[in-house]
């Protein structure tokens, strides 16, 4: 059920997160510094609201936290279908923002509060991250369908409803121990040098996904010539790639690599990737892009392993909320630099930029495991 549920989930996100820049653009007349704005504030919420409620998840049942969330994301969805000025379209995509971050850091603390032995734990990551993936890939694939049927605004008010089916189900999730800790044994768990460099190398990473959200659609617009259904399935090709990345970790590849290998592999293909893809001639730019997929995909799991390692399972909620706080946090300040970057310069700079950034983190991943 959580899988079904992250899977439902990342498909009705992706339906419209990677393609609401078009819409914003083109039939809202947005800024690029405007849509930049947009997508940081989505972020941001994630950092407001990630310990609070990772320590709320380990206190209380965080199933309710995944109900909560679901209704406000379907609530502000139909709110969005109605707006077309900057300032109240603003104020609700933050509401959307925060009910995204409820339901998924929920599912997570959810996943990570699972008991099974090492292996089965693997298993499990590769299973939750391949549903993941996997709706992604059909999200951005019917997405880019819809949106060819329908009208931007349908397609919001679509994936409200699908969200809102799901208040029901969510009846089936699992309910975790509750657990309660004090602030200072968060404190001490967080603050050591192994987290702080896992902190470090992940915000640095998370920095192209932010040039991805303001960047990327317009670029396989502008500079490759695709339609919303060619962005889709553009997207779903990589999204494919990395679900089978995650299920093939899962149940293949953890714990076979040295951790230095394994972070050079992933940050060589995820950073190469995003800059050879920008070569405006589609087969080369697709596959670039299934290379850079392959990479984020290894640093997907590697991510998720990490915290499971380093953390203790009764205070995880709390201590995992790194995941969506850092990330975020790399999100949010690339898209504020990528956003305006990106319409200056044009939609490929961003990518190649944070491509670059990718790969400095090489002689970074070396100093950190040798220490």
């Amino acid at each position: 059920m959580l899988s079904i549920f992250i899977g439902v989930y990342a498909a009705v996100i992706s339906s419209i997160y990677f393609l609401l820049p078009l819409h914003l653009q083109g039939n809202l007349k947005f800024s690029g510094a405007q849509i930049g704005l947009l997508y940081a504030v989505f972020n941001l919420n994630a950092i407001l609201v990630s310990f609070p409620v990772g320590v709320s998840g380990d206190r209380y049942a965080a199933r309710g936290l995944t109900r909560l969330g679901l209704a406000g994301c379907a609530l502000c969805l139909w709110g969005m279908a109605t707006l077309r000025s900057f300032r109240p379209f603003f104020l609700i995509f933050w509401g959307f923002g925060l009910s995204a971050a409820l339901l998924s850091q929920s599912l997570n603390i959810m996943l990570f509060k699972g008991n099974g032995a090492e292996g089965s734990t693997a298993r499990r990551f590769g299973h939750f991250n391949a549903m993941r993936m996997g709706g992604m890939m059909l999200g951005t694939l019917a997405g880019g369908f819809l949106v060819h049927l329908l009208n931007f605004p349908r397609v919001l008010q679509l994936c409200g409803g699908v969200l809102l089916l799901m208040w029901w189900p969510s009846a089936w999730l699992p309910v975790v121990p509750a657990v309660r800790a004090s602030m200072w044994e968060y404190r001490r768990e967080l603050f050591t040098r192994p987290v702080l460099f896992f902190v470090t190398w992940l915000f640095l990473f998370t920095l192209h996904w932010g040039a991805e959200a303001t960047s990327l659609t317009l670029f396989l617009q502008h500079n490759l010539g695709l339609e919303a259904q060619g962005i889709g399935a553009y997207m779903a090709g990589e999204f494919a790639v990395i679900t089978v990345t995650a299920y093939l970790y899962g149940r293949f590849w953890a714990g076979r690599l040295q951790p230095l290998t394994f972070l050079a592999v992933a940050l060589l293909a995820s950073g190469s990737g995003h800059i050879l893809m920008t070569w405006p001639i589609l087969p080369w730019s697709f596959a670039w892009r299934a290379v850079h997929g392959f990479g984020d995909g290894l640093i997907l799991m590697e991510t998720y392993a990490t915290v499971s390692r380093q953390f203790h399972v009764d205070r995880i909620g709390g201590t995992s909320s790194l995941i969506p706080l850092i990330t975020t946090m790399g999100v949010l300040v690339g898209s504020l630099i990528f956003g305006p970057l990106g319409a200056a310069m044009g939609y490929q700079a961003p990518l190649i930029i944070s491509g670059i950034i990718t790969l400095a983190l090489l002689p970074v991943a070396y100093r950190g495991l040798q220490e």
